[in-house]
């Protein structure tokens, strides 16, 4: 604090401490660089710009990005850099910070735009092509991005319906497969997948009766047949599952009776 106040007051010294370096700047042109500890200038001729040369963590906004196949997703970014070079990071660009946060942006746009649902999931290939992206931002920036991950790549929720509805699509798929299989007929499966299974008795007077009344009750008939033997198949498969769980139970009841 001694220090600080003196440095400001006299003008004749700055203090760079640990994780810190310094440009000295003579009547305007950049000089050497200085690390931690106490330099001195002269004043009004001389001045030093010192900057945090540690490893430092940008958190980017989360970004809103539409992928190839036209599915958006919700994108968060965040990257570990150093300065390596800090002549190149004061003088190349005005504000380092702002300036990387804007070329990290849009190398990430570039990169997930190109991807689609699939390859999307591939975080490992998606963190090496955005950094060969910012390869030449760190040639000419002086900078050194050490890591480049995302704490969230997730859809958006349109896009989440829409996967859903699709894996919702593929399982009637599967479900109507193994109806047909079971015997059951096209239009009784898809009677059953969508819900649509009704009473066929009609009320008395009611105009609504269908006039092939036999065929319907024969279809129905081998509709409920179908059902139960599908229902039959599923016990003796659960009951099979349980006694194959529980045969040591098993030989403890027979000792027991012994």
């Amino acid at each position: 604090m001694l220090l600080e106040l003196l440095q400001a007051v006299t003008g004749v010294f700055v203090v760079i401490y640990d994780g810190q370096h310094g440009l000295k700047f003579t009547l305007g042109r950049a000089g050497p660089i200085y690390g931690p500890g106490v330099h001195f200038k002269a004043p009004i001729i001389q001045s030093f710009r010192v900057e945090e040369t540690k490893h430092t963590t940008l958190d980017l906004e989360p970004q809103v990005i539409q992928l190839s196949d036209d599915l958006v997703y919700e994108v968060d970014c965040k990257v570990v850099y150093r300065i390596s070079d800090l002549r190149k990071a004061m003088i190349e660009i005005d504000d380092l910070v702002t300036g990387l946060q804007n070329r990290v942006v849009m190398a990430v746009q570039k990169v997930v735009q190109a991807k689609d649902r699939v390859s999307i999931l591939d975080t490992e290939t998606l963190c090496e092509e955005i950094h060969a992206e910012l390869g030449g931002v760190e040639e000419q920036w002086g900078v050194t991005i050490l890591q480049l991950g995302f704490s969230n790549i997730s859809p958006s929720p349109a896009t989440l319906e829409i996967t859903q509805l699709e894996l919702l699509a593929r399982e009637k798929l599967a479900l109507f497969e193994h109806f047909r299989a079971s015997g059951v007929d096209t239009e009784a499966a898809v009677a059953l997948i969508a819900g649509a299974v009704v009473s066929l008795e009609a009320e008395p007077g009611s105009e609504g009766l269908r006039e092939d009344g036999a065929a319907e009750a024969a279809r129905v008939e081998a509709l409920d047949a179908a059902i139960e033997e599908i229902e039959k198949e599923r016990k003796a498969a659960e009951r099979e599952t349980s006694e194959e769980a529980a045969p040591e139970e098993a030989e403890d009841d027979e000792g027991e009776e012994e």
